[in-house]
């Protein structure tokens, strides 16, 4: 008799990497659903220490690629005072969870919420103060495209935080199987560099895993900081 899988965030966790893993990058159905539940409690820690990098402050216009189920929107809502978020993620049924989650924003002209592809957001240009990208970079075709996205959403001086797995944490796991490119710190600047943007810092950041025993121990991503010029 086989065993059945709870699709909720802890159960996805224990799927067959060949159906977990490709729920990644855009979460579908009710799998996709769960899987969203998954990220966002264990991606939880990386999640708020990039918005308190990425510094906040009153009236903002922040833009997050790839937000996921949306559940942390109130805690960036709560960063400072009058921010304006808006998050684009590929996933339809990430944006249409997230719209839900958070509809009274929403319905307040708080958030903005669109299924979008990094390279094709539908926005003007220089519309944002700030941009973050959390957990997403892997799953570009082209790193240096999407980063170009974004620095034309961004005012000029605007601030970038990019938060990504480093090489050495994802070396046990199988993305490059399912077409996930993890980068190197040194690829990440260069590309933030030919992408038009400046004084770029990388720190690494140790995130407690959130659900032993499965997982032991810490992962660790990079978190990049830089300005648009």
């Amino acid at each position: 008799m086989s065993k059945t899988i709870e699709l909720t965030g802890a159960g996805v966790a224990h799927l067959d990497e060949s159906i977990l893993l490709p729920q990644l990058g855009c979460p579908a159905g009710s799998i996709g659903i769960a899987v969203g539940d998954m990220l966002e409690h264990s991606n939880r820690a990386v999640i708020e220490a990039s918005f308190e990098l990425l510094d906040l402050h009153a009236n903002d216009r922040v833009l997050e690629v790839g937000l996921g189920n949306g559940a942390h929107i109130p805690f960036v809502l709560d960063q400072a005072t009058g921010v304006h978020y808006t998050g684009v993620d590929i996933s339809p049924t990430m944006i249409a969870v997230a719209r839900c989650r958070n509809a009274a924003y929403v319905r307040d002209g708080i958030v903005t919420l669109e299924t979008a592809d990094v390279v094709a957001m539908p926005f003007p240009t220089a519309s944002f103060d700030k941009a973050i990208t959390i957990n997403c970079t892997y799953f570009w075709p082209t790193l240096v495209a999407g980063l170009r996205a974004m620095r034309r959403t961004l005012r000029m001086n605007g601030t970038l935080v990019i938060a990504a797995i480093t090489p050495e944490a994802a070396v046990e796991m199988p993305f490059a199987d399912y077409g996930f490119t993890v980068h190197d710190a040194a690829t990440l600047e260069a590309a933030c560099v030919e992408a038009g943007f400046d004084e770029i810092g990388i720190t690494r950041y140790l995130e407690p895993l959130a659900d032993p025993p499965r997982e032991t121990g810490q992962r660790e991503f990079y978190l990049l900081r830089a300005l648009a010029v």
